[in-house]
């Protein structure tokens, strides 16, 4: 299982249930260091490294790597994720901007260069972690809920579309 945004939070979580599971785990994500602590914590079924999930390269890279060490991939968690919270107009339009190519680019890249391992795979899965915000607009929350509403469409596509493949592709909404 390749996590994305794995060093902390709702990553580190997902990465320390399954490796109490037995499965090899990829702990991903910009901070490295932090990412190397929990892997070394957890022990030698879990790797750590770098990924900018708005950088197609990293994702092309960090999927050979960790591939290469775990003999394949099994689940894809597209769990990195930012939010900033307030007024839409008093939030700084790179910061929206910023909310779309974390939330919804790093989604679509990380299924993409997922893909090929993932058709290899006599089980595969997609985790996207969208959100409730993908229900329902909210006040102060804008382009987080836009964000969100994305990642639940290109979701329930790709699980249509992907069944060809025998991968399904979920969605988590806490």
């Amino acid at each position: 299982i390749f996590i994305s945004g794995a060093a902390q939070g709702i990553g580190a979580a997902t990465v320390t249930l399954f490796y109490q599971h037995g499965f090899k785990v990829g702990i991903y994500d910009l901070n490295v260091v932090q990412a190397q602590k929990l892997a070394q914590k957890l022990g030698p079924n879990a790797k750590a490294g770098l990924l900018d999930v708005c950088n197609v390269q990293h994702w092309q890279n960090a999927l050979a790597e960790f591939c290469a060490w775990a003999g394949g991939l099994n689940i894809l968690v597209n769990n990195a994720g930012i939010l900033f919270s307030g007024p839409y107009e008093d939030t700084p339009l790179s910061a929206h901007h910023k909310t779309i190519d974390i939330n919804v680019k790093g989604v679509m890249n990380g299924c993409h260069a997922a893909l090929p391992y993932l058709r290899q795979a006599s089980f595969a899965r997609v985790i996207n972690l969208s959100s409730a915000s993908a229900i329902y607009g909210q006040p102060d929350l804008a382009s987080y809920a836009a964000s969100k509403f994305a990642v639940r469409g290109l979701t329930e596509g790709l699980d249509i579309e992907w069944k060809k493949y025998g991968i399904r592709v979920l969605d988590i909404m806490p």
